[in-house]
């Protein structure tokens, strides 16, 4: 089976979880799934498609790729996993790594289909990096719920685009009146001439100012500032200069930006010690369809170089992702290690100590009659982003915020938000707009899931990836 004069299959091969890198992914093509599994290995490591006069023992030993597992669905279609040494790898250069692995392997002719399920990370490799600055906990302390433990919970103002900086403030002013935590820009505002980004920040720290002396909370503003890089660094400098480490969380379009971008402005971002909040628009566009990488890889990427808070979908809203894939994202934003998954492609993974926890954004769809049932997903370190769900809330946005809030104090205090809507009419007035999800069904489907999660991955593995998408999704 060997492609190019090596072969690169190796079962015997045990990955080293400090020094190796594991790769899960479905091929399927137009030759043997050994023959694809050898040519991916090649192409990726230290091969090419015929043997070479250059190659040396040394070379083969140290670098190369081993294929150390294959779930075959048929001759031509599985699931692989394959295994890369550390030294193989230009240290702290992430777009060397993405080039290798995620790189030229795509474009073979070989595949009709190539999915990049997971990537676990060398203890070795992840060290290099220092992780969230404020994470999970420091938000909480910017919010002011430390002790209490509640769940956050945002808006972003809507419509996206179109209004002026003081229409814009207004809302947020509205959203925070309410008892919102955390208003932010949507991923499609930046600094337009209608609604220019200074103008923006300054009257929403007036609106920050004006509700936080009603409802004696610390209001946090989520500024985006994606540009070119030159114009971000503008953005963090002003932003610094004003002192606004206590209000302003830096926004980025983590995902268009790309990481060498990301990298370089999270370091400007904690010399100064802002927090900073990832919006992943664009993800989907290499998660769907025959060929794509998922966004846990992604997610594990954005841990690791330092963004605090960041979009990880519902569950349950508008946007794709089963409730058990959620969980999953929701679990590598604020475990330290989490368990291998066969039934959704992911693989287990230590983080290394002081890779500090993430908050998860879960954004999409969201109003106050779900909130039982994301929590129950979830759970309570998270941020709850409803954007429409405030707005479009029948009384306005004041009263739509407070039905998001209310929705959350029935959870802190046991109650369930049909019950609690007897005594809060913003909230009644919500749950009337928009039907119930009872979180009974979430907490049976993780229940069943966790009893038969080792028949589930044999079922998927079996199937194949269309076929194992349609089990998670049952």
């Amino acid at each position: 089976m060997a492609y190019g004069g090596y072969s690169y299959i190796d079962y015997k091969y045990v990955p080293d979880k400090d020094n190796d890198f594991v790769v899960l992914l479905w091929a399927k093509g137009n030759m043997s799934i050994e023959k694809i599994a050898e040519a991916i290995a090649a192409e990726s490591s230290v091969g090419s498609w015929t043997k070479l006069k250059t190659m040396n023992d040394f070379v083969w030993k140290h670098y190369r790729a081993h294929v150390c597992w294959i779930g075959k669905v048929d001759g031509k279609s599985g699931f692989i996993k394959i295994a890369y040494p550390l030294e193989h790898f230009d240290m702290k250069n992430v777009s060397q790594f993405q080039a290798s692995v995620l790189g030229n392997i795509f474009g073979l002719k070989e595949l009709d289909e190539l999915y990049v399920f997971d990537i676990s990370f060398p203890v070795k490799y992840q060290r290099q990096f220092t992780g969230p600055l404020h994470g999970l906990d420091g938000i909480r302390r910017m919010a002011g719920t430390l002790k209490s433990r509640r769940p956050h919970i945002g808006t972003i103002v809507k419509p996206k685009v179109g209004l002026t900086a003081k229409e814009w403030a207004h809302v947020a002013y509205e959203a925070y009146s309410g008892g919102l935590d955390l208003v932010k820009d949507d991923e499609n505002l930046v600094d337009q001439d209608f609604c220019k980004w200074k103008d923006r920040l300054h009257e929403t720290l007036k609106a920050i100012e004006k509700a936080g002396g009603e409802t004696n909370q610390n209001h946090l503003y989520s500024s985006n500032i994606s540009d070119k890089y030159s114009r971000m660094v503008e953005r963090v400098e002003y932003l610094n200069e004003m002192g606004l480490q206590r209000n302003i969380i830096v926004m980025l379009d983590v995902y268009v930006m790309g990481m060498s971008a990301l990298q370089d402005i999270l370091e400007l971002t904690k010399k100064y010690k802002f927090a900073t909040h990832g919006h992943r628009a664009g993800f989907a566009a290499a998660n769907r369809g025959d060929f794509g990488v998922n966004f846990q890889i992604y997610e594990k990427f954005y841990r690791m170089l330092g963004i605090d808070q960041l979009h990880i979908g519902t569950g349950v809203g508008k946007m794709e992702g089963s409730p058990m894939m959620i969980k999953r994202l929701h679990d590598i934003a604020d475990q330290f290690k989490v368990d291998e998954r066969l039934y959704l492609g992911s693989l287990a993974m230590d983080f290394a100590p002081g890779l500090n926890p993430m908050l998860s954004i879960a954004s999409g769809g969201l109003n106050a009659s779900m909130v039982d049932a994301v929590i129950a997903l979830h759970g309570k370190d998270t941020n709850l982003q409803a954007g429409a769900g405030v707005h479009g809330h029948p009384g306005g946005t004041k009263k739509g915020a407070m039905s998001m809030r209310q929705a959350v104090d029935a959870i802190m205090k046991g109650v369930s938000a049909p019950e609690y809507a007897k005594t809060h009419p913003e909230l009644a007035q919500a749950l009337k707009t928009w039907k119930y999800v009872n979180p009974k069904a979430v907490e049976k489907e993780l229940e069943l899931v966790q009893k038969n999660a080792q028949k589930l991955s044999e079922t998927a593995i079996k199937k194949g990836r269309w076929k194992m998408q349609m089990v998670n999704e049952a």
